[in-house]
């Protein structure tokens, strides 16, 4: 498997994936679903590679409406990244983001993104600064009804654009959507297809995938490999553990061998 702690500060750097940015937008303020009566305010995640014996350690706060307020990557107890979260008021959506990270060798680097709603709430406007203030970047949303981003444009500190534009076609029906990138010329130069709901991927598991009843992956088939799933729920139903696993053919019979584990402490604000 590649090394997820790779993967991990990869995907932080844009807190939560940087690919597109129209997903990116259409996903910025969803909320993260917990299970039980007892609201989350902390969780303390290890990760545990084990071919090559890395760990990475994760923690998030949530504030009382189960938003996160903030996210840190630790290597080897050396903090790595953080992201920093405000909100417009204590229901509102999010005003801004601090991304920070720290390399290895001490560089330091820092920006900020600040987030831009019309009349409706819907999401229109992604602007990036330096660690300066300087604008860097502005991303420009065309919305349909729902607030759904269906265009994105993305230009420079010149008001020139950059990166092409990027256009969604949803199909609800499938809880997918796809993402199709277009060059200057105003030819497709990819598409992607993703998940619209991430809470309803259970109910439309894409080919291979196998869910429990709480709606957990358990099991991945590819062509080239086959993964499981076990997990440890805490009494709220939420996991505390997971595993997973590499199938294997050995004398003609499955053999399972650990790859990754991940381990969760979570804090709960307790009812007064």
């Amino acid at each position: 498997m590649k090394s997820r702690l790779t993967f991990l500060l990869l995907l932080f750097s844009a807190f939560a994936i940087q690919a597109q940015n129209l997903s990116k937008a259409l996903h910025l303020n969803e909320q993260e679903h917990f299970r039980g009566a007892l609201p989350v305010t902390e969780i303390q995640e290890t990760y545990h590679e084990l071919p090559t014996k890395k760990q990475t350690r994760t923690r998030s706060l949530y504030d009382v409406e189960q938003k996160i307020i903030l996210k840190a990557v630790y290597e080897n107890d050396q903090l790595r990244a953080k992201d920093t979260i405000t909100y417009q008021n204590a229901v509102g959506v999010k005003k801004a983001t601090i991304f920070e990270t720290w390399a290895a060798d001490g560089t330091y680097e820092r920006r900020t993104e600040n987030y831009v709603y019309d009349t409706r709430g819907f999401l229109v406007r992604i602007r990036e600064f330096s660690k300066d203030g300087y604008l860097r970047f502005e991303t420009r949303i065309k919305n349909v009804g729902r607030g759904q981003p269906f265009v994105i444009d993305k230009f420079d500190d010149d008001d020139n654009m950059t990166g092409g534009t990027e256009e969604a076609e949803y199909l609800p029906e499938l809880n997918r959507y796809v993402v199709k990138k277009m060059n200057v010329l105003g030819k497709e130069s990819s598409r992607d297809t993703l998940v619209l709901d991430p809470q309803q991927r259970a109910a439309f598991p894409a080919k291979g995938e196998t869910y429990n009843e709480k709606g957990d992956l358990i099991k991945f088939i590819t062509p080239k490999a086959v993964t499981v799933y076990e997990y440890r729920y805490d009494e709220q139903g939420n996991w505390m553990e997971k595993k997973g696993f590499l199938v294997e053919m050995e004398k003609g019979k499955e053999k399972k061998v650990l790859q990754e584990k991940w381990e969760r402490k979570i804090s709960y604000k307790t009812k007064s």
